[in-house]
């Protein structure tokens, strides 16, 4: 009676082991399967990228050119002496995590953008190196977020406006 009682027991503890395993396995080969996918989009991932380079003279007369009106108001608090501004070149990019490309800018210099990755959110971040004669940084932007360097000239500025896209 005794040995009964031990192997009912002992049956009971291994269905309920048996049990448990088949439910951490469903549970977990669903997250090892998506995490599995995960890593091959994730390396494949890629970033849109507006590149507009600007130039700022100084001039008689104020003036934005009717294309840069998103960016009237940072513009004209960039520098008091420089209060024309000029749209030279507009480029779309998409690159590959990893892939940098090349941008010829107006006083021969190039600057380079290199998508570093993307940051799971949220909020989303886009991690990318910027480099210019010079500097180099890195920057993590949220899709729809902007930033702006300048190259200052004896008589022009060269601003450089880097969008992330949506």
């Amino acid at each position: 009676m005794i040995w009964t009682r031990v192997s009912r027991a002992w049956r009971a503890a291994a269905c309920a082991v048996a049990q448990a395993s088949v439910v951490a396995t469903a549970l977990v080969a669903p997250a090892l399967t998506a995490s599995a996918q995960a890593q091959p989009a994730a390396a494949t991932a890629s970033a849109g990228f507006s590149v507009r380079i600007i130039e700022g003279t100084k001039a008689a007369t104020a003036r934005v050119d009717p294309r840069l009106n998103d960016l009237r108001r940072e513009l004209v608090s960039l520098h008091q002496d420089y209060n024309a501004f000029a749209l030279v070149s507009e480029h779309a990019l998409r690159l590959q995590i990893g892939q940098r490309n090349q941008i010829k800018l107006p006083d021969g210099a190039e600057l380079a953008l290199q998508l570093l990755e993307i940051v799971a959110g949220p909020p989303i971040r886009v991690r990318h190196l910027l480099e210019l004669p010079k500097s180099k940084s890195t920057r993590s932007v949220a899709p729809g977020g902007r930033t702006l360097d300048v190259r200052a000239g004896a008589e022009r500025l060269i601003i450089i406006c880097t969008a992330v896209e949506k």
